[in-house]
């Protein structure tokens, strides 16, 4: 399952992703996550993740990275400073990703998510890349639960 798309968010949809999270698990056997670091959306996504993980110890958090450097500047920031590292069991860095060039790192890091995956949960309140990111997935038929739509 892989979490992507949006900005920032609004106070309540930690829980909102928490919930569709949960429902994956225990309705659609879910067991791996994919996750990023890429943005205030994909940043709670992940921090509820590590809260479930606690709740359901199988599940697993694969984070995908655009660049090798992403694993060096990631986790939860006290001004410039990580002062902690999110966990995750796993990383992957998805081909093409190695050539450098970051804005094509990050579409090609999207699409291994889209080609992997069999849910996203997303929050894409407008046009741009994570519209485009999810109008993508639906073309590949991966199921997209858009929260807001709710």
């Amino acid at each position: 399952m892989g979490i992507n798309c949006g900005h920032s968010t609004p106070p309540n949809l930690k829980a909102r992703i928490r919930e569709e999270a949960i429902n994956l698990i225990e309705n659609e056997d879910v067991d791996t996550f994919l996750v990023g670091e890429k943005g205030g959306y994909e940043i709670d996504a992940y921090d509820v993740v590590l809260e479930l993980q606690k709740e359901y110890p199988d599940i697993q958090i694969i984070l995908v990275i655009s660049a090798m450097t992403d694993l060096n500047v990631m986790g939860i920031r006290d001004g410039p400073q990580v002062i902690e590292r999110r966990g995750f069991d796993d990383f992957i860095l998805p081909p093409k990703c190695e050539l450098g060039y970051k804005k094509l790192c990050i579409v090609y890091r999207n699409r291994y998510i889209i080609e992997n995956t069999n849910f996203i949960i997303a929050y894409n309140k407008r046009k741009g890349r994570g519209y485009e990111f999810c109008k993508s997935a639906k073309g590949k038929g991966v199921k997209v639960i858009e929260l807001t739509e709710s």
